[in-house]
């Protein structure tokens, strides 16, 4: 079953984001060297990190759980509504009673590492060559009214493309942001979390400031104020601005035209992890209360249960199969059957591998034989485990709950490939476990809500597999206990020798800003800096869709006010010349938006073939020696 194939028009425009870049103040004693650079003490992971991570997500006016469920008021004597609005449903504007439950562990220690606050309606500013109503609405009508929206102005009106795995090949996405108002230069903002017990009388509290949550890019899923057109066909010519619907595909899914606008504050990623939240000794129902220092008269209250440690559940087992307590934190975990004759695998063979999703105290969060169905994902009842859940996707704009299993090499060939069209190394995906909560919603394929993923894999290697080192990318979600945690892990194995092989690489120095609180490990996907030359094995396919990681990559940290280096300087990133001579319409685009005017305005709609967006400029005239010259870039 192809996961592509599943999606629905509501979630044809989402965002794959990937990393985010900042530089701030670290100690010297954490090491400054170039190129790969080295591991460092994570003091996030673990039980000794001595707090857990909260997550605050508050949408269209109730609080939020990452699984889709809305949360339930519980009788806590605080102002909150009876029904929400819920993403989980087909009609993304129906009210219903909310059911989630978000459980709190009381006597133990917080930090705030997510403050996400997000107001979307949809297909109500439907004027394609007008956003004025869906400005109006974000400044006058949105929970974000009371904000200083002086100075605001249109920024990037840009186009996206989403493949339904080359069934829809004009599927794009067009979407105008907001920027520039008053309250987004605002430096020195707090927002203060107050733990209230069910009569809703504080009885603790933190604040926080507004620079100790790192991440908020729109390009990285995280804050945006945008108007959004969905399912279009690609503009005939430069101002076209409704260039029409596509179509779909004969038995499939509706592609109906879609408008969003989106008005959201989302800030991600503590750079502070030691300023803590104590949780009293409380048990039954509460609310956590956040009042943002720029909507002091609008707090948001976050209903709650707290639970005392001992008197949690024993729903983990430990590896006796004995029931246990779940703690939070996440550890995915793969395990190879060793190769059938010798020390490494041969083209050609069957490779057996086992699933092992973990907290952090290294208590299994799933069954022996089987991961939890959609049906209990869903329903809160699968140990905080999570995936693609669509239609939340399409609300929240932010889609870092995709769960798989990728597996690529060898290490040496990996690179970013030119053209979509160009043949990529070995991937495989032998567990695509998204595809449970894809086709969950669709309605495709009745009875797969209660499917049980198994545990345990096979899948070949090709005849042809090059010798050398091979990586599997582990990657699943967790939201457990107020906390929520992505972890991808990576596994080695060897084919066709023993002795291993490593990346090319061509990229680096990522911990240059990424370490310490603030390394890859503790941001996106939680994958060490040490494996960044891996991360095109999941966000490279055969479409040029979202997600690339050569676009990806450039959009976020060329449009950070945070990126600390001159953005002509190609050396602080690019380790060889190879890997900077493939300059091309979508990376150029990251900082010089309307370079060569409409001259090549067709080319930067080309999906396949030659040339196209990915590389039109390598291929013509910015090749070999002719790269732009106005750019530093490595001698060698």
């Amino acid at each position: 079953m192809n996961r592509s194939i599943l999606l629905k028009s509501a979630w044809c425009a989402l965002l794959v984001p990937l990393l985010s870049c900042n530089l701030l103040k670290v100690t010297d004693d954490e090491g400054s060297t170039t190129g790969r650079g080295a591991k460092r003490f994570d003091p996030y992971q673990g039980l000794n990190s001595g707090a857990v991570r909260l997550s605050l997500q508050y949408i269209n006016g109730c609080a939020f759980l990452p699984n889709g469920q809305m949360v339930a008021k519980n009788g806590v004597n605080v102002p909150y509504p009876d029904v929400c609005i819920t993403p989980l449903a087909q009609n993304p504007l129906t009210l219903s009673p909310p059911q989630g439950t978000m459980q709190i562990l009381s006597d133990t220690q917080y930090f705030l590492n997510q403050f996400s606050v997000s107001e979307t309606v949809v297909n109500q500013h439907n004027n394609p060559n007008d956003q004025t109503a869906a400005l109006a609405w974000i400044k006058n009508q949105s929970v974000f009214a009371g904000l200083d929206w002086t100075n605001v102005n249109q920024g990037p009106d840009e186009w996206s493309f989403y493949s339904l795995a080359g069934a829809v090949e004009d599927c794009w996405t067009r979407e105008v942001q907001f920027g520039n108002a008053n309250w987004q230069k605002v430096k020195d903002d707090t927002i203060t979390v107050e733990v209230l017990d069910e009569t809703g009388t504080p009885r603790a509290s933190q604040t926080y400031q507004r620079s100790e949550l790192l991440a908020s890019s729109p390009y990285a899923g995280h804050s945006r104020f945008s108007w959004r057109s969905e399912n279009l066909k690609p503009p005939r010519f430069p101002g076209d601005k409704d260039p029409g619907t596509v179509t779909g595909f004969a038995g499939g899914l509706d592609q109906s035209p879609i408008t969003r606008t989106i008005a959201r504050v989302d800030m991600v990623g503590s750079t502070n992890p030691f300023k803590v939240l104590r949780v009293p000794r409380l048990s039954g129902p509460g609310a956590l209360r956040a009042t943002w220092s720029q909507l002091p008269d609008k707090p948001f209250y976050f209903p709650v249960t707290y639970v005392i440690p001992d008197e949690r559940p024993s729903s983990c087992t430990d590896d006796a199969g004995n029931p246990v307590q779940c703690n939070p934190g996440l550890d995915s975990r793969l395990v190879f059957a060793p190769p059938k004759e010798g020390s490494f695998y041969k083209p050609g063979e069957d490779v057996s591998v086992y699933v092992d999703l973990r907290d952090s105290a290294g208590a299994h969060l799933h069954s022996r034989d089987l991961l939890p169905s959609a049906r209990e994902i869903i329903g809160g009842q699968s140990n905080g485990l999570i995936t693609f859940i669509p239609n939340v996707i399409a609300t929240v704009t932010e889609n870092d709950s995709i769960s798989n299993v990728a597996i690529a090499g060898p290490l040496q060939d990996l690179q970013v490939l030119g053209n979509p069209s160009d043949k990529p190394q070995f991937f495989a995906k032998p567990f695509p476990f998204a595809t449970l909560d894809d086709a969950t919603l669709t309605g495709l394929t009745p009875g797969l809500i209660d499917y049980k993923w198994p545990t345990r894999q096979t899948f070949t290697l090709p005849a042809n597999a090059k010798p050398g080192t091979y990586v599997a990318l582990v990657k699943f979600n967790r939201a457990s206990m107020g906390e929520r945690v992505a972890k991808l892990n990576p596994f080695f194995f060897q084919v066709g020798q023993d002795e291993p092989t490593t990346y090319p690489g061509n990229v680096g120095n990522c911990q240059i800003c990424h370490r310490g609180v603030l390394s890859l490990d503790n941001l996106r996907h939680g994958l060490s800096v040490d494996h960044i030359e891996s991360c095109k094995v999941c966000h490279h396919y055969d479409t040029d869709t979202v997600g690339r990681t050569q676009e990806m990559v450039h959009r976020i940290h060329m449009n950070s006010p945070s990126y600390p280096a001159n953005r002509a300087d190609c050396t602080v990133c690019h380790l060889t010349r190879k890997s900077t001579e493939r300059p091309s319409l979508a990376l150029c685009g990251s900082c010089h938006i309307s370079q060569h005017g409409d001259e090549f305005f067709q080319i930067a709609f080309n999906q396949r073939g030659t040339p196209s967006k990915f590389g039109n400029c390598a291929q013509t005239c910015h090749g070999g020696d002719q790269l732009p010259a106005s750019h530093i870039l490595p001698a060698k």
